[in-house]
């Protein structure tokens, strides 16, 4: 019975990267649930100031 030699070959495997896709996907929700209202209330009175001149 051989042995097996694992090589790191730089790449993830199938489950890595789904985890990694998974975490980064979690990531972004997290930053849009944040800062969005901050964004949207920022335009809303850029919005105002321009239509008000």
């Amino acid at each position: 019975m051989e042995g097996y030699v694992l090589v790191d070959n730089g790449r993830l495997t199938e489950k890595e990267a789904r985890l990694n896709k998974e975490q980064c996907a979690d990531f972004l929700a997290r930053m849009i649930r944040k800062y969005v209202p901050e964004i949207l209330a920022e335009l809303k009175e850029k919005d105002a100031k321009e239509s008000g001149e």
